[in-house]
């Protein structure tokens, strides 16, 4: 009988061998690294390299079933593998507590996946699952489970079996409707549900009694109920492009929210609700139809306000009170000057004025030592207002006259 070729090397030129092997990333190669393995044994050194290994290569491994490297892995990722079932080997890493299975060719839920009882991170998303199996519900320490870009059209009841789930991704499905059950997910505090086929707001998302962050963006749903107020642990919300034209009332009471996104709506208006939102950090109010700014003082925790693409003519003398203000949006608007306040936003950092009719800017804007971007394109300057600009704003890292060309990047 032949030998191999390999069996004649010392222990470190063998590991050498079977590294190159398993870098290659090939199939047939991974495949001979494993069975020289199982014929020569693996040195230590070996070992810990296989356990540090990429997703194919533990794949085929387990495959071949050399499990030992990997019988302490806490997590695996075998992502965009072209996976149709999971290897039943996978049943030995007994210690595995995430597995990232998305971007492959899933159809159903994987049995042996209930065998991993330690698991607390699932990610199935981008497969074509339609629906779970029952045995997911052995998952008892699952805390995060992302069922994203799959092919649902009703809202999978077998997670209300998995009573420590905090975080639950069904973003980009097809659904139209959640079960009243819901609510009786204790954990859940973070709910993914974008770009889904909902025309209307889910009354039952106000029933979560422990929700924190919500994306509803990309959903048609038109109008906010007034159950919103229910949602008061609520501190993120995601509401882009879902048509509102007005705001409730009751969104004021939603005292413990920090990010607001409201962007790509078709509100004329500022939403005055919004100024009872003390604790509010990130407000996005992006692609509105907005022309007036109240004073908006209040919300002095805000550090990022996105308000580009209105057609916002003035800013209100009380925006200098912003002091923990860091990012200021406000290309594509019609200002023609800028009010002496916004040179009082000592912490700002990002400041974006393009497009709009400005002929000239506060020279005391240049005193905010924080600021690393300023984006000027498309405004009325002149060649010499823009050296002088240039001159200014020195200290700046980028002082922005083009889309293309950064006129002062370091």
């Amino acid at each position: 009988m032949r030998s191999s070729p390999y069996t004649t090397y010392n222990p470190k030129d063998y590991t050498v061998k079977i590294q190159q092997l398993l870098q290659t990333g090939d199939e047939n190669n991974i495949n001979l690294a494993c069975e020289l393995m199982k014929g020569q044994g693996i040195p230590k050194p070996l070992q810990e390299v296989l356990s540090k290994s990429q997703g194919q290569v533990i794949l085929q491994c387990l495959r071949n079933r050399l499990i030992t490297p990997f019988l302490t892995l806490q997590q695996l990722d075998l992502n965009n593998n072209e996976l149709v079932e999971i290897p039943l080997e996978i049943t030995f890493l007994k210690k595995l507590q995430s597995i990232n299975l998305a971007f492959n060719e899933i159809e159903d839920f994987p049995p042996v996946l209930a065998q991993l009882t330690q698991l607390t991170n699932l990610n199935l998303s981008e497969n074509y699952l339609s629906g779970l199996s029952f045995d997911i519900v052995n998952l008892q320490k699952l805390k995060t489970l992302n069922l994203g870009w799959n092919e649902f059209e009703e809202f999978p009841l077998e997670v209300l079996g998995l009573g420590k789930l905090e975080n639950l991704y069904l973003n980009e499905n097809k659904l139209d409707k959640l079960p009243k059950e819901i609510a009786e997910l204790p954990c859940l505090s973070y709910l993914n549900l974008r770009w889904n086929e909902f025309e209307e707001f889910p009354l039952e998302l106000a029933r979560i009694p422990n929700l924190k962050k919500l994306k509803l963006s990309e959903n048609w749903i038109n109008v906010l109920p007034p159950e919103i107020e229910q949602m008061e642990k609520i501190e993120q919300l995601y509401l882009s492009k879902t048509n509102l034209q007005d705001i409730p009332a009751e969104l004021a009471e939603l005292q413990n929210l920090r990010v607001l996104d409201l962007s790509a709506n078709q509100l004329d208006f500022f939403p005055e609700e919004v100024l009872d939102l003390a604790n509010l950090e990130r407000l996005n109010l992006a692609n509105n139809h907005i022309k007036n700014l109240p004073d908006i003082s209040a919300l002095f925790h805000l550090q990022s306000l996105e308000l580009y693409n209105n057609f916002i003519k003035e800013l209100p003398q009380g925006i200098g009170q912003l002091k923990q203000l860091k990012k200021l949006s406000l290309n594509e608007n019609e200002l023609t000057y800028l009010p002496a306040s916004i040179c009082e936003l000592n912490n700002l950092e990002y400041l974006s004025l393009e497009q709009n009719q400005l002929q000239t800017i506060p020279v005391e804007l240049s005193k905010l030592r924080n600021l690393k971007q300023i984006n000027l394109a498309g405004n009325f300057f002149s060649k010499q207002q823009k050296e002088q600009i240039k001159a200014l704003f020195a200290h700046v890292p980028q002082v922005n006259f083009s889309n293309q060309v950064d006129l002062n990047a370091n």
